[in-house]
Parts: structure tokens; C-alpha cells; sequence
């Protein structure tokens, strides 16, 4: 018996000991799991810091100009090199007297992974306006364009960026009813021109629909804008302009400038205005133009096209100081231009009482000019050649804070100085 029990006290043991042994090896098995303070997720890099040198460019250029410091401004455009886009978006604002709040955000285009840079100052109607684009190309930062307003001779252009990552630029004239486009594509480190193509300012053709896009234009308020001190937020701050109220006449002289419902180029078509005099009440900018509300309620026209009527223009300068009189430029008597002037390139134009008379040296007769008008101090109309069907935007600048008195006379952009003829005789 004794045996027996002995023996039964055994196997239950061993049985004892294999039920356990699975549990055991379970326990002893299982992996283990590391805690949640000690999984440290790998932030991506998307290429941002290598747009620091441009950030701290823009944080300078954002202070000077806030203080008028034109000085330190133009010591910092004097690092980059001379006639740069850069340069000659930040001079424009500066002779504009644009007010500044820059601002930038960092959104990845063409999602590939890095980062594209993009700078605004441009707040118009609850709207945030892209002024440049910078790209990588490797790890160093590259401008694909900036979108303004000239100083001189009415170039404009602009920038829109669309949600599948292509890229639209423009550029037009005040004084010219077209506008160039240019669509572009970011691949790896580069910047692709896919098509080019030209509309109809204030006509029924959008530009997507000139360069075949079916993409739609990204919404820039919801990237994370921030400021150059260093402050802002998820949203964007963009501010409706300010209206300037007070009413005027101007001089509708072409038959193709539309009415929009909407100071916008991107408005509803109101059809096209009447060729004649037309009070607007009241103006604001918008899409790179001036627009002006019109009296009958119709809508909105760009006054780029038209010309304000003189018992409403605002003053002219009278005779300077360099002797330039724009007031009788204006009336036909050109007698305090008379005599040469040149530009850079030593290309000359050569006036006497009646007008042009020379260029280059030889004879030209019969050169005509009309449209004049006066904005922000200079004299600004259009010439025309003699047998030449186009017209060529031409500005009288007189002489201020001590500079010379100069003469725009070309349809580029001449803010970069190329197009500026100065007095030599």
C-alpha cells in the first residue's frame, strides 16, 4: 500500500509539472514591449533648413523696409547678385512704398518628399497672394520667380500655385491688353517649363484653360503661414484691402475692356464697357490692377486701361528742379527734354520741342504720342513710331532726393535699369 501511494504521489507530480510547463514557457516567450517613452519616432527631413540663408535674407528686407531704413535695405540687396529677380522684387517695393508683412510657409508641391518655400506680401480681398517660389535644387535654395509691380513702366506679374503641384506664371503691361503664361512642373531638384501660351486681359479665356489644366488652385490659407519675427500661427493673417473711396472720372478709349461683378480678374463677366467718360466711386487693388467701381452699378473695370480724366487727375509736379516739365510734356512741348539721352547699353534718343527726333544717331519723323496721364509723379503715356502699328510705353521721371531725372522708353520691364535713358546732352 505504501508503495502504491508513492507511486501515485509521482505521477501526480510529473503530471503537475507538465501542466505547468507550457505557462512557463509562454511567459518565458513572450517578447518584450517597449513603453511609449522609450519609442522615439524619427522626424522627416523635408529640406527645410536649407532655406535658411533665404529666411534670413527676407527677415532683414522685412525690417528695413517696416522702418524705412532704404540704407540698410539696399546693403543687403548689394550682397546678392545686381539684377537679380530678388533684387528687383524687393527695389520695386521699396520705390512703391508697398506696405510689408512678409510672411512664408514651407509645402511640399509636388510631393516628393521636400519641401518648396513660399513668401507672400501680397493681401488683397481675403486673399494671400504667392510673391516668390524657392525650390531645392540638391541642398541649395533657387528661385523659379517673384511675382510684383515695376516701379517704371507699368510690368506686372504674378504666381499661382495649383493643388497638384504645377505652377503658372504671369506676366503683362499696363498698357498692353495681353498676358505671356508660363506653366511649370517641380521635379527632383528642378524646375520644368511645360507650356507656354497668351490670353486676352479681361476676355472670356482663363489661364488654365489656355495651358490645358484641369488642376484646381491651392487653397493658401490653410498652409501654416508664419511671420519673419518669428511669430504666427496655423492660419493664414491675410486682410481684406482697404477700399479708397471718393469719386472720379476716367476715359474709356478701347472697345474690349470688361466689366467684372468682382474686383478680380477671375470674376464674373458683366460684358464690356462703352467707349466714353465713366465715374468711379470708389477703387481698389486686386490681381495686380487698380479697379474701379463703377457709378451705374454695373461693376468693376481695371483703370490700368483706362485714362483719368483731367479735371479729376491728380496734380502734377510742377517744372523741377533738373528743369523736366511734365506739365508741358504732357500739353505737346517737349522743349525741357530737348537734346540726347542714353541708356546703359549707349543706345540714344534725341528730342527737341515736337518730340522724338533721333534715335541712335539717325533721323525719325513724325513720332507720336498720346495717353498721357499722371501717377505717383511721373509722366506716363505711349509713342508710336512712325508706320508701326504697336504702340511703346514711354515714362517721364523727374529728378528726386538728389537722383537724376531719367526717361523709360521700351515694352520691357525696366526696373532693372536697362530701359532708363538719362540726359547726356
Amino acid at each position: 500500500m505504501k508503495k502504491v501511494m508513492i507511486s501515485l504521489l509521482a505521477g501526480a507530480s510529473v503530471l503537475a509539472l507538465v501542466a505547468c510547463a507550457p505557462k512557463r514557457y509562454e511567459r518565458q516567450s513572450k517578447p518584450k514591449t517597449a513603453t511609449s517613452s522609450a519609442v522615439k519616432k524619427e522626424k522627416k527631413d523635408t529640406g527645410q533648413k536649407h532655406y535658411q540663408e533665404v529666411l534670413e535674407r527676407y527677415a532683414k528686407y522685412d525690417t528695413a523696409l517696416k522702418n524705412g531704413d532704404k540704407a540698410g535695405l539696399f546693403a543687403e540687396l548689394g550682397k546678392s547678385p545686381a539684377g537679380s529677380e530678388e533684387n528687383i522684387y524687393l527695389d520695386a517695393l521699396e520705390r512703391l512704398g508697398t506696405p510689408v508683412t512678409f510672411q512664408y510657409a514651407f509645402t511640399d508641391l509636388n510631393q516628393d518628399g521636400v519641401d518648396e518655400l513660399l513668401v507672400s506680401n501680397q493681401y488683397t480681398g481675403n486673399k494671400q497672394y504667392v510673391s516668390a517660389i524657392y525650390y531645392l535644387k540638391g541642398q541649395k535654395a533657387e528661385l523659379l520667380h517673384t511675382a510684383y509691380t515695376a516701379a517704371v513702366g507699368g510690368y506686372r506679374s504674378s504666381l499661382d500655385v495649383f493643388d497638384n503641384g504645377q505652377i503658372v506664371y504671369a506676366t503683362w503691361q499696363s498698357v498692353n491688353p495681353e498676358m505671356e503664361l508660363t506653366l511649370y512642373s517641380l521635379g527632383k531638384g528642378e524646375a520644368k517649363e511645360e507650356k507656354k501660351a497668351t490670353i486676352q486681359i479681361g476676355g472670356d479665356q482663363t489661364a488654365e484653360q489656355a495651358l490645358g489644366m484641369s488642376a484646381k488652385k491651392l487653397d493658401l490659407t490653410k498652409l501654416d503661414w508664419k511671420n519673419f519675427d518669428g511669430t504666427g500661427d496655423s492660419k493664414s493673417t491675410a486682410k481684406a484691402e482697404e477700399k479708397k473711396s471718393g469719386s472720379f472720372q476716367v476715359q474709356v478709349s478701347v472697345a474690349d475692356l470688361r466689366i467684372r461683378k468682382e474686383p478680380s480678374t477671375s470674376a464674373s463677366s458683366a460684358g464690356m464697357i462703352a467707349k466714353g467718360t465713366h465715374t468711379i466711386t470708389e477703387t481698389v487693388e486686386a490681381d495686380g490692377h487698380t479697379w474701379g467701381k463703377l457709378e451705374s452699378g454695373q461693376g468693376w473695370i481695371a483703370l490700368d486701361f483706362t485714362t483719368r480724366v483731367d479735371g479729376n487727375a491728380d496734380p502734377a509736379p510742377a517744372k523741377t528742379s533738373t528743369e523736366m516739365n511734365l506739365d508741358e510734356i504732357k500739353a505737346g512741348n517737349f522743349s525741357s527734354v530737348a537734346g540726347v539721352w542714353k541708356n546703359k547699353y549707349g543706345t540714344s534718343i534725341e528730342f527737341d520741342a515736337q518730340g522724338i527726333v533721333k534715335v541712335n544717331g539717325s533721323a525719325v519723323n513724325g513720332v507720336q504720342f498720346s495717353g498721357f496721364y499722371f501717377k505717383e509723379g511721373n509722366l506716363h503715356g505711349v509713342s508710336r513710331m512712325p508706320g508701326a502699328t504697336n504702340e511703346t510705353p514711354i515714362l517721364f521721371i523727374p529728378s528726386r532726393e538728389g537722383g537724376s531725372e531719367s526717361i523709360y522708353w521700351s515694352k520691357s520691364d525696366a526696373t532693372n535699369g536697362n530701359d532708363l535713358y538719362y540726359r547726356v546732352d
